[in-house]
């Protein structure tokens, strides 16, 4: 008690918010909304902006009919705004507001999946061309692209020390796939996890892990989400507040992730963010946002609950965290069953237990709790879930989905649809 004491008279004493960390200070004992909604004015601005280039710039023909032609429509339509356009209409309102973004990891440009090309080449000369850095001609904040070598440990560690150098830019790295990251666990250990807890040094690094169980081979399907929920310092039998240390998002719609990244610098202290990125859910047509889910009185949702059934016939709740709702509800209206709600958390860490107190409190009749995952027994979420739901919810939760492996993905089709079939049908209708 005495030594707890020193230290936090010290603290008082110094502060470590100084020079570019001068308007930062600790992330607060609470759990905060903030509103990360954008003008829709200034939102098609942007858009147009994002796709435009000089009259004699040669856009590949393919990306001139995919990319720029359909995100134009979408904008002028004010509808299905997929990820992608999320993505740039969320750097390019933070450029505008005078917030630097730095992309990095390999092949960042275009995108792993070919969806983002926030860097153009002109078909003829080869030259790059970055157009979210001509929205204005007063424009005073630009987006830097990196596109790194295949070294997750190094370029890691640079990130990290650009975003603690950066404290007022968005900073990210994308692993081309989710579990390249592992490459660079060291960096994740020893700083991104751990660094303000040692050093009382704060640091807002953005990691992009794409991550989905898709048919592809193990060292493809998963960002390891278990090793980073493993490492903050979320509690069980406690509620949670913004200052655990890491903080864990796995968004399913592209305005979560618009109001993710806008959060991350809207907020005046600082929390590394690890985001399970998508991988189908980039062109999945039901994976997309209108433009009103941007606009200004508008922010990120721990929680997502379900409006489909009516509150008082459901008898059995699903929570899900990711891409695996979108399989499960397209099942359940496949097979007209009006009794199971559907609930998506979408932040992990911290865990969101007043917004689950929320969604729960309208099923009253409901006396099943399932936690449905298409990732193996002893990886995904369920080993974090389970002790907070239990402890601080007072309902046992069921486990659904893949049992034990050593390894994420069985990388064989014929075993991978057998899988993906019991993981839709077992929640749904399986569990008695």
């Amino acid at each position: 008690i005495l030594l707890s004491l020193k230290f936090k008279i010290l603290f008082l004493q110094v502060s470590y918010y100084q020079e570019q960390w001068s308007n930062m200070q600790a992330a607060p004992n609470a759990v905060e909304i903030w509103d990360t909604g954008v003008d829709s004015s200034l939102l098609k601005l942007v858009g147009q902006a994002s796709v435009a280039v000089p009259k004699d710039f040669n856009v590949h023909p393919h990306l001139a009919k995919t990319h720029v032609r359909n995100r134009l429509t979408r904008l002028a339509e004010g509808r299905d705004i997929d990820w992608a356009t999320a993505e740039a209409l969320a750097f390019g309102s933070l450029l505008m507001e005078g917030r630097h973004v730095r992309l990095s990891g390999e092949d960042v440009g275009r995108g792993t999946f070919s969806h983002r090309h926030v860097m153009l080449v002109d078909q003829e000369t080869e030259a790059i061309r970055i157009p979210l850095n001509h929205i204005h001609e007063k424009q005073k904040a630009f987006l830097e692209v990196a596109n790194s070598i295949l070294s997750e440990e190094a370029v890691l560690g640079f990130e990290y020390g650009m975003a603690y150098d950066s404290p007022d830019n968005l900073c990210l790295w994308e692993a081309q796939f989710g579990d390249f990251y592992n490459g660079a666990q060291i960096i994740v250990d020893a700083f991104v996890a751990s660094g303000e807890s040692k050093w009382v040094r704060s640091n807002g690094l953005v990691m992009l892990l794409p991550h989905g169980y898709d048919g592809a081979a193990s060292e493809h399907s998963s960002c390891r989400l278990e090793r980073f929920l493993q490492l903050t310092d979320s509690r069980e039998a406690a509620p949670d507040s913004d200052n655990v240390c890491l903080h864990v998002a796995n968004p399913t719609t592209p305005a979560q992730y618009f109001h993710l990244l806008r959060r991350q610098v809207a907020r005046n202290y600082r929390k590394p963010l690890i985001v399970v990125a998508p991988k189908v859910l980039l062109r999945l047509a039901d994976a997309v946002s209108p433009l009103s889910d941007l606009a200004p009185r508008t922010h990120f949702k721990n929680v997502i609950g379900d409006s489909l059934p009516d509150p008082l016939k459901v008898k059995r709740v699903i929570l899900v965290s990711g891409k695996h709702y979108y399989e499960l509800h397209k099942e359940r209206v496949k097979a007209n069953i009006d009794d199971v709600a559907i609930v998506r958390v979408e932040s992990l860490a911290p865990f969101p237990l007043p917004d689950l107190q929320t969604e729960l409190a309208k099923f009253r009749n409901a006396r099943m709790f399932i936690w449905s995952q298409e990732e193996h027994r002893n990886m995904g979420a369920w080993s974090f879930v389970q002790p907070r739901f239990e402890n601080l919810l007072g309902r046992k939760l069921i486990y659904a989905g893949r049992s034990e492996a050593p390894t994420p993905a069985v990388g064989a089709s014929v075993l991978h649809k057998v899988e993906v079939e019991h993981v839709l049908k077992e929640p749904l209708y399986n569990i008695k």
